[in-house]
């Protein structure tokens, strides 16, 4: 005679197979790849992120890249010619030099964001380079 586990047991194994599922679908998946840079593990507790904060992992707002990417834009380009994504402006944007933060090796990319986050100081320099960018969109695209 078989034994039935308890509804606790397999409630967790069901959980366990659940958060293996979705961690394999977050890991091979094709969208939100800037978000997978930060936030490597699926997690039920939410992240509380200033809009600005979400903006900067996500590589969405007043980007020219982003823009033009949607059609929104003629260019991509930032007034300074570079392509205007969010990288360009946290590291070498002329425009932005007051907020810049060091630009990471590729092999360390992911990990450097998660820093930016973790640290007051560098989380405060992309939150107010946001802000200006958002306030002064109207000189931070080439059209």
């Amino acid at each position: 005679m078989k034994a039935l586990n308890p509804r606790c047991e397999l409630k967790q194994h069901l959980q366990e197979l659940s958060f293996k599922k979705w961690q394999n679908l977050w890991d091979n998946g094709n969208t939100g790849r800037y978000v997978h840079k930060v936030l490597k593990t699926v997690n039920l507790k939410p992240v509380f992120w200033t809009h600005e904060e979400i903006l900067f992992v996500t590589g969405h707002g007043p980007f020219p890249s982003f823009l033009n990417r949607f059609h929104l834009s003629d260019s991509d380009s930032c007034p300074c010619r570079e392509v205007g994504d969010l990288v360009h402006y946290a590291t070498t944007c002329p425009l932005t030099l007051s907020w810049h933060i060091r630009k990471p090796s590729t092999s360390l990319e992911s990990l450097s964001y998660q820093r930016v986050l973790e640290y007051p100081n560098s989380r405060n320099r992309i939150i107010n380079m946001i802000k200006f960018i958002i306030d002064n969109e109207n000189i931070m695209r080439l059209e």
